[in-house]
């Protein structure tokens, strides 16, 4: 068997993807712009429970797949039968009930959006079988050029409807139409269409496994959304379209960069998990990696992002700076959350992460209602301190399967903390004494700026890692160069 490269399927579920981020980043400025924070605040009460799809109608089944190397047909059919059958009960439940959730919300257009949004349940049950099997077979090329093309047409599509004055319904339909074509080709491109034959026993060794995956799913997305449900409950369409824009923003590098370079990884922890001391030695690089990538990100779009609101959302959003600027806190520690977690399910420690996050959750909530009297402020605290309970817990349960110390980890992601740190110093000082104006091209100013100074630090950078990953990108280029 041919055996696959994780470094280059890392270039493949990374690198092709910034370029369409960048593209789809600059339609979500023009569409911001067109389309009003009530819009948005519609769109996301709808898809905190239309959101729901990428859970439930799986059970927990899609990581087994790739966890276990799962290829025999009749248990894949299995799943996929198991999977439609519940997206079927599940848009059904939704449908009816979107009269209530409107109702609830005080937001009467939710309705007939929830009642368009819960096909997305069924769409969803045919693309995620297919991109499991990808995974599993470590194919992120052409995983990468599925979700990119999503996400361009996503974007596309959404600008296209908003400019003929569609107002909520264009990012109905942006999401709906885009997900419909991938959900053809997916199936198309695997080469074998799904049965609707089950049998229990097939997927009776996967349960367990996929129970606890399953809690952990309901947990995460309901922990992902309970800040919105009370914002948009509590504080009406509006505030939730704030809020729902500075975490939309905060996670795009996340969703990005950060979350494709888990997917690679957790393959890769599954192919060693019975291997303690390559899975540490491929932990602490994987750390390594997501520090170098997402640290100087996120620290830069702490300073930029009164600029960012001002400049390119325009004087209509500033509500959402403060929560905006909280918010990027938390991804600055929840960068490691999904790496962490990749590495505790690819281990079997599914139970202990998913107990673990319930308790994280707890605190959350809690939190949050605490914090009700300062709005969408307190909500973007509660975040805060969910992502650091959160890290902490999970980093835990990941150091003791792998045998490494907490200090050990600090060591590792410090030499990583300081050009970070010294990038976010400089353009920090820079924007408090001359850049004051949030203007556009003072924001471009000191994106320019960030880049040079940590460039700089990693090209004088003499540690091990550093020099090793320049020697292996630059020999890379070279190869592809010589092929081209």
């Amino acid at each position: 068997m041919k055996k696959v490269s994780t470094r280059k399927q890392l270039y493949w579920n990374t690198l092709l993807r910034i370029p369409t981020q960048i593209v789809a980043f600059v339609l979500s400025i023009i569409i911001a712009r067109i389309l009003m924070p009530k819009d948005f605040g519609i769109m996301g009460i709808t898809m905190m429970f239309v959101g729901y799809a990428n859970l439930l109608t799986n059970f927990g089944f899609n990581e087994a797949v790739i966890q276990k190397s799962i290829k025999d047909r009749e248990t894949l059919n299995s799943i996929f039968t198991f999977d439609i059958s519940v997206s079927i009960v599940l848009a059904s439940i939704f449908f009816f009930a979107s009269p209530y959730i409107a109702e609830y919300f005080n937001t009467p257009e939710c309705e007939n959006a929830i009642k368009v949004m819960s096909s997305v349940f069924i769409i969803s049950s045919f693309t995620a079988l297919p991109y499991a099997i990808l995974k599993r077979d470590m194919n992120f090329k052409l995983v990468s050029i599925f979700e990119v093309s999503q996400t361009l047409l996503m974007s596309l599509t959404t600008l296209v409807l908003a400019l003929g004055n569609y107002g909520y319904w264009s990012l109905v339909y942006g999401q709906l139409i885009p997900l419909l074509v991938i959900a053809i080709l997916l199936w198309v491109n695997i080469g074998w269409l799904p049965k609707t034959y089950y049998k229990h026993n097939y997927i009776k060794g996967i349960l367990h496994f996929g129970i606890w995956n399953f809690f952990k799913s309901q947990i995460i997305f309901i922990s992902q959304h309970v800040d919105k449900f009370i914002v948009g409950r509590w504080f009406g369409a509006s505030s939730f379209g704030f809020y729902d824009k500075a975490m939309t923003t905060s996670e795009m590098p996340y969703n990005t960069l950060i979350m494709n370079i888990n997917s690679v990884m957790y393959s890769s922890f599954c192919k060693l998990r019975n291997d303690k001391e390559k899975l540490q030695k491929n932990f602490k690089k994987s750390l390594t990696i997501i520090s170098y990538v997402g640290l100087p990100i996120y620290f830069g779009m702490l300073t930029i992002a009164p600029y960012f609101v001002n400049s390119l959302l325009g004087e209509k959003w500033n509500a959402m700076i403060i929560p905006f600027q909280i918010i990027i806190v938390g991804f600055i520690l929840k960068i490691y959350s999904g790496l962490i977690a990749s590495l505790n399910i690819a281990i079997g420690k599914y139970k202990e992460l998913t107990i673990n996050l319930f308790f994280a959750f707890i605190i959350f909530t809690v939190t949050c209602f605490l914090l009700l009297e300062y709005n969408i402020i307190g909500i973007a605290i509660g975040y805060l301190i969910f992502c650091i309970v959160q890290f902490i817990l999970w980093m835990r349960i990941a150091l003791k399967n792998v045998e490494m110390y907490w200090g050990s980890a600090f060591m590792t992601i410090l030499p990583c903390v300081i050009p970070s740190l010294i990038m976010f110093a400089t353009i920090e000082t820079i924007a408090n004494l001359f850049l004051t104006k949030y203007s556009f091209i003072n924001m471009l100013y000191l994106i320019i700026i960030g880049f040079i100074v940590y460039s700089i630090y990693i090209f004088f950078d003499r540690s091990k890692f550093i020099v090793e990953l320049k020697s292996q990108v630059w020999s890379d280029f070279k190869y592809k160069l010589e092929k081209t």
